[in-house]
């Protein structure tokens, strides 16, 4: 039986890595994006995750190709909308913007794949938290909540799906080498330099896409392992 694999947020930095070397080992990926990634291989469906009509109509669409997926791996997410800042200057659309995406988003991708992943042999779930959970910055709150929240949510999962035999696992990250916070830096040189000095910083370097890749892996292959966070921080947290 074929592998089915639904992964959000292929257009670039981890979901990217993950699409591509998925379909490397034959495994059939549904990419789920707001961009059209530019590589072939991929069932792309630009899907805004935090809208439950466009989730509902790209699962009935993915349902017209497979009756069973094999693994969720739920990338995609935001930093901030438009403006961090302190939670008593915080715009109302800056919370909600980050939490429909990161949270909401998750819930409802995960909710509308539960009764494919009920039909598969090797059901996992693994979403996407940070390091900042446990060591929480300024100016970041709306983000640090929908980790720890999906962290929370992951846990549950994995006790609701117990019986079904589908693993839930939530992989927490310190920072990766990615284009992840670009966007919200002035210039290419000003991000290049943070890049540089994080990579300095990290006892083991900056974490590489590959990295969270080698245990995505890892998890979907050994199934005595579900309800967990495992965290990837290149012995920054102990520093």
């Amino acid at each position: 039986m074929k592998n089915y694999a639904i992964v959000t947020g292929v257009s670039s930095g981890i979901g990217e890595y993950i699409a591509k070397e998925f379909m490397k080992n034959g495994i059939i990926v549904y990419g789920l994006d707001i961009i059209k990634p530019n590589y072939s291989g991929i069932h792309f469906f630009k899907c805004n995750i935090s809208n439950e009509k466009n989730v509902m109509s790209t699962f009935h669409q993915i349902s017209e190709e497979t009756d069973h997926i094999d693994y969720l791996i739920n990338v995609a997410g935001i930093f901030c909308y438009k403006k961090r800042d302190y939670i008593k200057n915080l715009e109302k659309k800056e919370w909600d913007k980050v939490i429909n995406t990161n949270l909401t988003g998750t819930f409802l991708i995960t909710k509308y794949a539960i009764p494919f992943l009920e039909k598969s042999n090797n059901g996992n779930i693994i979403n996407l938290s940070s390091e900042q959970v446990q060591y929480p910055q300024v100016k970041s709150a709306p983000y640090v909540i929908t980790k720890a929240a999906i962290e929370m949510f992951s846990k549950v999962l994995a006790m609701e799906l117990l019986d079904n035999k589908i693993r839930v696992n939530t992989i927490a990250l310190a920072s990766v080498k990615t284009n992840f916070l670009k966007k919200y830096k002035k210039s290419q040189k000003v991000f290049d330099e943070m890049m540089e000095k994080t990579d300095h910083n990290m006892p083991y370097g900056i974490i590489l896409p590959k990295d969270v890749y080698n245990l995505v892996n890892y998890l979907i292959n050994n199934n005595k392992i579900t309800g967990q966070t495992i965290l990837i921080d290149s012995g920054i947290t102990i520093k």
